[in-house]
């Protein structure tokens, strides 16, 4: 019974990851027709695709019957502390990250603090319902805000216009079919997960915030890691950040205004503790301009540590 659900569950992962990576080709095609720059690409076109599974999963978590709030809630927060110990520091330890804009840094600076501050908020101050609601709607304005200024930021960086010879009627079918991928993926993640949970006594935050976060982040990892090794350090970092803001800005919001107090419910004291720790760290390493190998370790050690804890 335990193998048959472990082995649906991994199966609904490769099926998510899958789909996952082709989306993220051809949105990355289509970006290309409109000749953008890697930083914006990557925050804004490949961190949305990589944030898919998270997006698929932790709608389908609050949307199914009965919901499964703490998975969403688990995967969603998890997802950006894998995001900034877990991925950039295995990018960092591939290759040194470079950082180049001061103005970049004040931007992910601002752009951390409310992301930190949104969960928390709510989580120290017991708030539900109608208060909880307003901030998730604040917080979708603060994400358009974040994301004209990501563009603003880039605007003068213009890559050569590549042609690419797919047609823009097949790159939409593609996208369909892998959105397809990607609900049907979600649906067998997220069942099989539960009965997993349930089997083991293990409660839905817990697994939301390790095996799921660190499922739906496989996208991020590797797109970080292939850019490091290609020494494309604004897609390393652009991924991340990027995929950062949309997956507590938007796709919490989203996740507490179809069920309220969801965030209340699901999160812990150490959680935010560990995105304020998470948060912290990668700011002052970005604000050396350069993300050494060393960093990277101790990036990568903090999140070991963290999953340790959690269980």
């Amino acid at each position: 019974m335990i193998t048959n659900l472990l082995l649906l569950t991994l199966l609904g992962l490769l099926i998510l990851l899958l789909s996952a990576n082709y989306i993220i080709e051809n949105i990355v095609f289509l970006a290309k027709k409109i000749n953008v720059s890697k930083f914006i690409i990557a925050s804004c076109t490949i961190a949305f695709g990589t944030t898919l599974p998270e997006l698929t999963t932790s709608l389908k978590s609050v949307l199914s019957n009965p919901p499964h709030p703490g998975i969403a809630v688990g995967n969603l927060i998890g997802s950006n502390i894998a995001n900034m110990l877990l991925i950039i520091g295995m990018s960092a330890i591939v290759y040194p990250i470079k950082i180049n804009s001061n103005k970049l840094i004040n931007l992910e600076l601002k752009a951390s603090f409310v992301i930190l501050l949104f969960p928390a908020i709510i989580f120290f101050f017991k708030l539900g319902n109608n208060a909880s609601l307003f901030i998730s709607v604040l917080m979708l304005f603060f994400f358009i805000y974040f994301f004209k200024e990501r563009i603003y930021l880039e605007k003068k960086k213009i890559n050569e216009k590549i042609n690419i010879k797919h047609s823009i009627l097949l790159i939409l079918f593609k996208i369909f079919i892998c959105v397809v991928g990607l609900l049907l993926g979600s649906h067998l993640l997220i069942n099989g997960s539960v009965e997993i949970a349930q089997h083991y006594k293990i409660s839905e935050r817990v697994i939301g915030l390790s095996l799921i976060a660190i499922g739906t982040s496989l996208p991020e990892l590797t797109t970080a890691v292939i850019a490091s090794l290609k020494k494309k350090h604004g897609i390393a970092l652009g991924t991340v950040l990027g995929a950062n803001m949309y997956n507590i800005l938007v796709l919490l919001s989203a996740v507490e205004i179809i069920q309220p107090s969801s965030i209340l419910k699901n999160i812990e004291s150490i959680d935010i503790y560990m995105l304020g720790i998470s948060s912290i760290l990668l700011f002052f390493f970005i604000n050396d301009k350069k993300i050494s190998k060393k960093q990277g370790l101790i990036l990568l050690s903090v999140y070991i540590l963290y999953i340790y804890s959690i269980y």
